[in-house]
């Protein structure tokens, strides 16, 4: 609690554009996995909560599994290369996690409270049909050459 006030009180909030993409980034990161279903992901005023998510976890997945998956998607989505701080309350059929992270040198903080609870088969019956693929990028660059190798 001590560390997570010092970041706190000794660096400003994330906005604008820094708080959005942190946000798109953790939506696009949570949606694309196979564990999740509907996600939701917010942005509020609150320095304790500056990202809110909401997502529903695969049946029969156990709570340590969720909160290893979760703490990845926050190292390697939103954590800042300074401090940061994550606790995760873990009960039967809910996971909860409270991160932190910030430093001098990026001068700014983002908070996020996240909670999962375990869904239904239905939740993730139509999860894979509302994911659409992106559609292949087009570039004016040249094909790239073909290498046969030969013996």
């Amino acid at each position: 609690m001590r560390l997570r006030a010092g970041l706190t009180t000794n660096l400003p909030p994330a906005s604008g554009a820094l708080i959005d993409a942190a946000a798109s980034r953790l939506r696009q990161r949570l949606v694309s996995s196979v564990m999740f279903a509907q996600v939701e992901v917010e942005v509020t005023e609150d320095p304790e909560r500056l990202l809110i998510a909401l997502v529903r976890y695969r049946p029969g997945t156990p709570e340590r599994q969720v909160s290893s998956f979760l703490e990845a998607v926050w190292i390697s989505e939103l954590r800042l290369p300074g401090l940061d701080v994550f606790n995760f309350l873990a009960e039967d059929g809910h996971v909860e996690l409270e991160s932190v992270t910030g430093d001098q040198s990026s001068g700014y903080f983002i908070s996020l409270h996240l909670v999962a609870t375990e869904g239904s088969a239905e939740d993730f019956e139509n999860s894979a049909a509302d994911y659409e693929t992106p559609p292949p990028v087009t570039t004016d660059a040249p094909p790239t050459k073909k290498r046969w190798l030969r013996r």
